[in-house]
Formats: C-alpha cells, structure tokens, sequence
C-alpha cells in the first residue's frame, strides 16, 4: 500500500506486517462498521509505524459503490505535519507544553498553538528560576526608568540577564508574546505560516538552552576518549 512516510518525508511503499480486522454489523440502524489495525512498514527505510483504515456500509462512493475509508496514520503525518522533537534534556513542564503546542497545530487548533507557545516561554522562565527582569518604563520625554518587572516581559528580559539567551534572542522571543497575547486576550487568530516560524524560533531557543550544551560535551568525551586510546 502507499503512506506518508515521515522519515522519507513522503508517500512511499509500505508493506503489511501484521493486521487485524473487525466487522461490525448494526442492526438497529442497518449500517456495517468496517475496521483494519495494520503495523506497516515503509519499504524504503524501512521504518515502522501503525495505520487505522475505517469504513461503512453508508459511506460510498455513489457511482462506482466504492466505499470511502478514513485513514489515520501514528504516529501523527504529512507534508503539513510538524514533527514533535524529543528535547529529552528539557525540564518535564517544558517538554509537555512543547509537545501539546504542537499537536494543537498539526490539529488545526491554531488559536490554542499561539497561547501554547506563549506558554512554552513562560516555562522556559519559571524551569530557569527567572521570577523577573528589567523593563524600559521610560515615558517620552521622561527620565529614564527601569524597574523589575515579573511579567512575561520582564521574565524574557531576564533570561538575557542571566546570559541563557542573546539580545536578540530575547527580542525576538518578545514578538512570541505578542503573538499569544493578541491570541488570548483579543482571540485574534494567527495564520499558520505565522505559527510555523514561531514554533521554528522557538524550537531553536530550546535547541541553545537544553540540546547544545549537551551535545558540546559528548564532543568533549569523544575528542577525550580517542585521545586515550592514541595513548595506548
């Protein structure tokens, strides 16, 4: 059969492993339930995944009789899927909240993606132990005036404080708030290409505070351990 691959990143061959069908005839309202669990495997890489066909008896195709099925595929994809990155090194809170942002986009839920989004800074803030930040109050034409401020602005700014992002980082994570804040307080609805660079920006936040450092060190423990075997 064919099915989107998501490693090969797209439709591709797969084979059949294993399969269990289910026939439910409903009197009470005359319709067939039809049912098909199959492990599949792509082909090509060979990766494996699970497939859901179902159909009935009502549902057809009215000029040749073909009955139209419902396909779902897991884990979750397509062309217009985001993958869910692991971020194993994240704090739990920080982890779930990612996840659950992108499973309300891949779902259409875009409103709920922009306020999960938002969300994610704002564990970003409180995992790292930031409870505030300097913020510019300075009015025009006013002295100049910073204080401490314990919003998400504040906590961002924070972050750049305790040097966990660049300046840039954190200006550009602002405009992420801005994004949930017309979400959840104006139910302005953002468009999914907004939400697609968003969840990009913060997908690399997440990479430079929890992912490199790690990675930086096996570096580390490889460049070391071919060092003792040259010794050797």
């Amino acid at each position: 059969m064919k099915a989107f691959c998501s490693l090969c990143k797209r439709e591709t061959n797969h084979e059949v492993l294993f399969e269990k069908k289910r026939k439910i005839n409903d009197a009470e309202v005359q319709v067939v339930f039809y049912d098909e669990w199959q492990i599949i495997q792509c082909k090509g890489c060979e990766n494996i995944s699970f497939r859901h066909a179902s159909s009935n008896s009502d549902d057809y195709d009215p000029v040749d009789g073909t009955p139209y099925e419902s396909i779902r595929l897991y884990p979750q994809r397509g062309e217009d899927i985001l993958p869910i990155k692991g971020y194993y090194y994240a704090p739990l809170n920080v982890r779930n909240i990612y996840r659950e942002t992108i499973d309300a986009y891949n779902n259409g839920l875009y409103l709920l993606c922009a306020g999960g989004l938002r969300a994610t800074i704002e564990s970003i803030c409180n995992s790292e132990g930031i409870v505030d930040g300097p913020v510019d109050k300075t009015k025009p034409g006013g002295p100049n005036k910073i204080v401490r401020s314990k919003d998400l602005m504040g906590k961002i700014n924070g972050l750049h404080e305790k040097g966990l992002i660049t300046k840039k980082q954190s200006e550009i994570l602002h405009e992420h708030r801005y994004l949930g804040n017309d979400a959840l307080h104006s139910l302005d609805t953002p468009s999914k290409n907004s939400l697609n660079i968003a969840i990009e920006i913060v997908e690399h936040t997440l990479d430079a505070l929890y992912e490199i450092g790690d990675k930086a060190d096996q570096l580390v423990w490889q460049r070391q351990k071919r060092k003792k075997k040259k010794a050797k």
